[in-house]
């Protein structure tokens, strides 16, 4: 059952992907999407983009390498159904070997107690670490493949995913800050969110195309896509410019970097980032050692029309901490030390907001910031003016 389930899984099945270039059929909707540049379409509800497949996959759990796809939509309930016969199967397997072995190490006691109705079973020394060696790699599977069943039977009893779980704990964090909690607007109950993955009254049937799901009462199907969107947009704020003073080829093994700097790697399967020097990176997660960012290349100004389309196609990943320093600090600001109308300051004002920004007018002013800046270009003192006047209502915008 296990070897059965295995190939539905991979590719009779397949995880479900977003058909290209897909739109709602109602074109007001779309402002509540999310858009994919790869696939060139609009993410649908409970849609993710995996870097992997390189496609948009309905209802994206994670990218599996054992089946070498995606767990979604289509193929979530052959998964697991793998994980249960693999964990059943090294079950039996270990209710064979244990006893086999047993017997063979006390062979002597069956013969001197002259025991004629157990039989006498006899290893040589290559079957016997064979033997040993497949007990390990059974209790290894047993344990391993047991706990992540475990994880996706949690997750499908809320009829959530992986991903979804993450943004859940980030809506939970936000809702001191509005007067209605944020809910689930995907859990129908423990026994019809199982059906939702199982569907045991319709032949184990999936239900459903991947693209419009069933709410709960009192929710719509665009919440979890509004909820993400804010979440990204705070993410943007939280955005710190760094400099690149020192260049990393993306190399896995960094011992020229320190020897910390090779030790403490960050514990993730995401790519690492090249960054040359001159370079600029938008950080979005710090560690010791490491940081998280998006690159923008040296010559790359926010002036030109295609702003949008560069920006999706920049780079991301993890690189050394010690190859970058911080550009724009907002304490050198107020102290003197960098101008209010100098490069770094447009920079940074026109790629994102700073913490306390109203994001919801955030275009409307960075262009007006922008617009200010290149009308009044008369004398160098009003320009200042301009810019360290827009930056104290900031910062009395942030204390408030």
């Amino acid at each position: 059952m296990s070897l059965l389930n295995f190939p539905h899984s991979l590719t009779i099945v397949g995880p479900g992907f977003v058909p290209t270039g897909w739109r709602p059929a109602n074109v007001e909707h779309e402002k509540y999407l999310q858009y994919c540049d790869v696939c060139e379409g609009f993410k649908a509800p409970r849609a993710h983009h995996c870097k992997k497949c390189g496609r948009c996959v309905m209802k994206l759990d994670h990218h599996c390498p054992w089946i070498n796809t995606c767990t979604g939509h289509f193929n979530h309930a052959n998964f697991c159904w793998f994980m249960f016969y693999a964990i059943l199967g090294c079950t039996h397997a270990l209710l064979m070997l244990c006893p086999c072995i047993y017997r063979a190490l006390f062979a002597q006691y069956y013969i001197y107690a002259r025991i004629k109705n157990v039989p006498i079973i006899y290893f040589t020394f290559v079957g016997l670490i064979s033997c040993i060696l497949s007990i390990g790699l059974a209790l290894g599977v047993i344990f391993a493949v047991g706990f992540l069943l475990i994880v996706q039977l949690r997750s499908i009893c809320r009829n959530e995913t992986g991903i979804e779980g993450w943004i859940l704990r980030k809506a939970r964090d936000r809702n001191y800050r509005r007067t209605k909690a944020f809910i689930f607007p995907y859990d129908l109950g423990f026994k019809e969110n199982l059906r939702q993955v199982f569907n045991w009254r319709e032949s184990y049937n999936v239900i459903g195309d991947g693209l419009v799901w069933p709410i709960r009462d009192g929710s719509d199907e665009y919440a979890l896509t509004r909820e993400q969107i804010e979440q990204k947009k705070e993410k943007r704020q939280r955005t710190v410019r760094y400099e690149v003073v020192q260049s990393y080829k993306g190399a896995f093994i960094t011992l020229r970097y320190g020897i910390c700097t090779c030790i403490c790697i960050p514990c993730s399967d995401e790519t690492r980032m090249p960054v040359e020097k001159g370079d600029y990176v938008l950080v979005t997660r710090w560690e010791r050692y490491w940081l998280y960012g998006e690159r923008i290349i040296a010559n790359e100004t926010n002036k030109n029309n295609d702003t949008k389309n560069r920006r999706r196609r920049r780079p991301r990943g993890w690189f050394p901490r010690c190859c970058v320093y911080e550009a724009f600090r907002m304490e050198d600001l107020w102290s003197g030390k960098i101008e209010p109308d100098s490069d770094v300051v447009r920079a940074q004002l026109a790629n994102f907001a700073p913490e306390g920004y109203d994001d919801d007018n955030e275009e409307e002013r960075v262009e007006h910031h922008i617009e200010s800046q290149s009308d009044d270009t008369t004398s160098t003192s009003s320009s200042s003016s301009q810019s360290s006047k827009v930056l104290k209502q900031r910062k009395i915008r942030k204390e408030d």
